[in-house]
């Protein structure tokens, strides 16, 4: 059993300000901090991920910012190897995309029927990356095997797996090309 040390608000705050710092050398030592972090408590960054996913956002945006626009390519370089490190701890939790409440902007669900800060219905809001759930016309996520709201199968199994659009056998979601015909599977990321 693994105890958890949560990140606490004046180290949360500490790190935030540190990307925003205008001193580079009080940004490295942030970037460093959020290294660390990843590799010694992994399981606060995590933690911190389920219960203030604003903060989280604000870290990844304030490292993304540096790797932008930092003129300093040391940082850059630091920037980009904790935001890497960043996304493996939180796995596939990292690629999903905040919702917003479109009456008072507080950070939302999408399986939720009500903002839980200001009450507002989320069934009137609309939200571009997602979908209507078939049965209940409520909002769905791509990653979503039933609806949350009703519980109607989105993706059926035969769906999930993955096939070649050349040869039609099946093939790893991972694999590039097809090794069976050639056929190109993904689009390299350059």
């Amino acid at each position: 059993m693994v105890t958890i040390v949560p990140i606490n608000e004046e180290e949360r705050a500490s790190i935030i300000n540190g990307l925003k710092s205008s001193v580079p050398a009080t940004k490295l030592i942030t970037l460093k901090k959020i290294v660390d972090l990843t590799v010694l408590r992994p399981e606060s960054l995590q933690y911190m991920e389920m219960t203030d996913k604003m903060a989280i956002q604000r870290i990844v945006s304030g490292i993304e910012r540096i790797m932008e626009y930092d003129i300093d390519e040391v940082l850059k370089r630091e920037a980009s190897i904790a935001l890497e490190k960043l996304k493996v701890t939180l796995g596939s939790k990292f690629v999903q995309n905040l919702f917003y409440c479109q009456n008072c902007n507080g950070v939302v669900d999408i399986g939720w029927e009500n903002c839980a800060n200001c009450g507002a219905s989320l069934a009137e809001m609309g939200f571009a990356e997602t979908k209507p759930c078939p049965n209940c016309n409520k909002h769905t996520s791509e990653n979503w095997n039933n609806c949350a709201h009703c519980g109607f199968q989105l993706i059926k199994e035969e769906d999930k797996i993955q096939k070649c659009s050349g040869c039609k056998r099946e093939v790893d979601p991972t694999w590039m090309v097809c090794p069976y015909c050639g056929t190109r599977l993904k689009v390299s990321k350059k």
